[in-house]
């Protein structure tokens, strides 16, 4: 009888434990998996390239498919990172005629990266409480702007990677058999060379597995855990020591992109430099800025709450429920001692810096939040969940109620910034489809000559410098030679001068004219020399144009090809670009449409600007202040365009604006405003703020055009002043 009770007794703790195992796995996996599904839900596949993903398929269409970008593949100076194409690759490798992998690839580089993190602060505080909260705040962490992007995608995955082997790490370290403990010490070394062969901000964050002990225990007892596991921590470091090993034997032999992007200044002088940014830009903007820019991107750009809040009820139900199936598994529950939220922060912030540091060789990277705060953020999270955890010692209810508000808020911008992404992705396809069907891609040797009506081609965000030519390799199978863009708004000419200005084209009889632009020096820059027009005759050239999205004019008979033929061109006209536009339909956001109102500043968000519509302008930068980032364009030319949708029904408007510099004042006093062609009279006051009144027939139902007119200071860059922002309104 009593080996009878006994044998039941161990089958019930048996199945228990396997219970409790079960729902602690299920914890860590599933609310970050709904998480994401999420947010990819309102949005579909339709996310593409953007930027260097074009040159990327392209160079895979040219050179064949490869994985490795080693010293002699066709992306040799991207040698210090020989793994860093390896999940676009993959995503090519399993569709090369749509993205729809690489989105997959996307969200599940988020799941590892929020599930790895579970499972390391689950060890951390010994609660699966802040396990769950840490995943879901990683993943709608605000400080970066370009997680929800293909342009980020390997340095998702390049986290997820450390992150994932720093959990496995800690299995390692509490593995009571022999033999496995070592296996997953040398699976997680493994996952650590490929994260650093990734990316290599990843090499700085090797500290992670000590420093979650360190937060765990005190340091004697660290230090302890250390030499009773010194094989398994330097199994660890080998992945690291590996890297370091290849990049010192790989760096003399390629002309790298690292050394480009830090330029001809001294290491040392950079670093001295940039110092300060570490501090004002890369822990205000992880700790403090990105929430504040949250918050406000929460309450400005949305008209509805619903999805978001449906979203955060759901996974809290989801959390509490297998919480309280874990509890009843295991009803003891850690007491977290009032140490751990202190050393929670410490850790933070040194993860933080550590995260950010990287880019202080670039202060290009230091003007934006597009990348550059992603592998800031395991420590932001940390930060985040020592206030959390601080609030929990008054109360539980105020710090779940703390951190659900946080999910929420992060929620909500990572949604708007997937939404901000997938507009431009709609700008893109629209074009790709507009010269798609009606250019078979026959060109021989001949030019091709794109004419852009609708003046945005050669943007950052819109095919800028070899990208166009990349995606017509990619889509048409072969190599375009040579291409040239003339945007109709002031015939210009898409070549860029070494300050970011551009000539201008012209049409005559017989030929094509390229204009270079014109010789300009400025303060530190030497008088620039004028090259010699660029002649095509129009025997040796293909003119194609871009029409406005409002007004495809598509080839029916083209189309129609190109939907049922079996050719590499119409398996990627199927496969995305016959897609639909996506049209919101589940979350409201506030995005101006065509009305009696205009507002243009460049962008409204930190790094998040959308493609400057018209010409004359430099690309947009931005003033990164401690909080609030303003946007701002140098215009470049004597005429410069924005052009505009807009519904007149008023009788009267305001055209308002701020140039916030100004080169001179004879630009400022030749200035003229023209709206669609006819001369406003304007304004000025102290702050270069100018003011114009309008009637309803100088405005148009549908595209609008302000041109602003002025002289260039050749003596300063050829530039005439910077535009902040203009605005029409009743």
């Amino acid at each position: 009888m009593t080996n009878l009770i006994e044998k039941l007794l161990s089958q019930k703790f048996s199945q228990s434990h396997s219970c409790s195992a079960v729902t602690f796995w299920m914890s860590h996996i599933l609310p970050v998996a709904i998480l994401v599904l999420a947010l990819w839900t309102p949005y579909g596949f339709s996310l593409i390239g953007l930027i260097e993903e074009w040159g990327l398929v392209g160079a895979f269409t040219t050179h064949g498919l490869f994985f490795i970008t080693d010293t002699t593949s066709p992306l040799a100076a991207h040698a210090l990172r020989p793994l860093t194409i390896l999940p676009q690759a993959i995503a090519y490798y399993l569709d090369p005629y749509s993205f729809k992998y690489w989105n997959i690839l996307l969200a599940l580089s988020l799941c590892v990266k929020g599930s790895s993190l579970s499972y390391i602060t689950s060890y951390i505080t010994g609660s699966l409480k802040w396990g769950i909260i840490a995943s879901l705040l990683i993943i709608v962490y605000p400080a970066d702007t370009m997680q929800l992007s293909f342009r980020a995608l390997h340095i998702n995955w390049a986290l997820s990677c450390l992150l994932l082997g720093t959990a496995i790490l800690i299995a390692a370290l509490q593995a009571k058999s022999r033999f496995l403990p070592y296996l997953l010490s040398t699976i997680s070394a493994v996952l650590l060379l490929v994260a650093c062969a990734m990316y290599e901000a990843s090499l700085l964050l090797t500290v992670l597995p000590f420093l979650a002990i360190l937060i765990k225990s005190n340091v004697k007892a660290a230090v302890s855990q250390l030499r009773q596991h010194i094989w398994k921590h330097l199994i660890w470091l080998m992945g690291a020591l590996y890297y370091i090993a290849y990049v010192i034997h790989t760096a003399p032999l390629v002309n790298s992109y690292q050394s480009g992007i830090a330029g001809s200044t001294s290491v040392t002088t950079t670093l001295m430099h940039s110092l300060p940014n570490l501090f004002s830009i890369g822990l205000l903007r992880t700790v403090l800025g990105g929430w504040y820019d949250a918050f406000s991107i929460t309450a400005v750009e949305f008209n509805t709450y619903w999805y978001t809040i449906s979203a955060i009820l759901i996974i809290s139900i989801v959390f509490l429920l297998l919480l309280s199936n874990f509890r009843k598994a295991k009803p003891v529950e850690t007491i977290i001692s009032m140490a751990i939220p202190v050393k929670f922060l410490i850790a933070g912030i040194l993860l933080v810096l550590l995260g950010y540091a990287p880019f202080l060789l670039s202060t290009s990277h230091q003007a934006i939040s597009q990348r550059t705060f992603l592998f800031a953020t395991p420590g932001g999270v940390f930060v985040t969940l020592s206030v959390l955890i601080g609030f929990g010692k008054a109360s539980k209810n105020l710090a779940t109620l703390c951190a659900a508000l946080l999910i929420f808020i992060g929620l909500s911008t990572q949604l708007y910034q997937f939404h901000h992404y997938v507009k431009i992705s709609d700008r893109q396809r629209n074009i790709i489809k507009n010269i798609v069907e009606n250019f078979d891609g026959q060109i021989d040797d001949k030019t091709l000559v794109i004419v852009d009506k609708t003046s945005q081609l050669n943007n950052t965000w819109m095919f800028i410098n070899e990208n166009l030519k990349a995606t017509l390799n990619y889509i048409y199978g072969h190599p375009f030679n040579s291409i040239e863009v003339c945007r109709e708004d002031g015939n210009e000419w898409q070549h860029t001068d070494s300050v970011g200005r551009k000539g201008t084209c012209e049409e005559t009889v017989d030929e094509w004219i390229f204009h270079y632009p014109t010789p300009i020096s400025g303060p530190g820059f030497e008088l620039t020399k004028q090259p010699e027009d660029k002649k095509l005759t129009k025997s040796k050239i293909v003119v194609i144009t871009v029409d406005p999205d409002e007004k495809p004019k598509a080839n029916p008979v083209r189309t129609e090809k190109l939907r049922s033929e079996q050719s590499r061109t119409g398996a990627i006209y199927r496969g995305f670009i016959e897609k639909p536009d996506y049209h919101n339909r589940l979350i409201g956001f506030n995005d101006q449409e065509s009305g009696e109102y205009y507002f243009w500043g460049f962008g409204n968000w930190w790094s998040m600007e959308l493609p400057i519509a018209g010409s004359g302008w430099r690309e947009a930068e931005w003033t990164v202040n401690k909080f609030h980032h303003t946007a701002s364009a140098w215009k470049t030319n004597k005429q410069a365009y924005l052009n505009f949708k807009f519904t007149p029904s008023s009788v009267r408007y305001r055209l308002i604006g701020q140039f916030d510099t100004i080169v001179n004042p004879s630009v400022k006093t030749s200035m003229k405003i023209e709206v669609n062609g006819i001369d406003v009279p304007f304004q000025w006051n102290d702050a270069n703020q100018f003011e114009a009144k309008l009637v309803k027939n100088q405005l148009r139902d549908g595209m609008n055009t302000i041109a602003f007119m002025s002289d260039a200071d050749e003596n300063y860059y050829g530039f005439s002043g910077r535009l902040d922002w203009v605005e029409i309104k009743k």
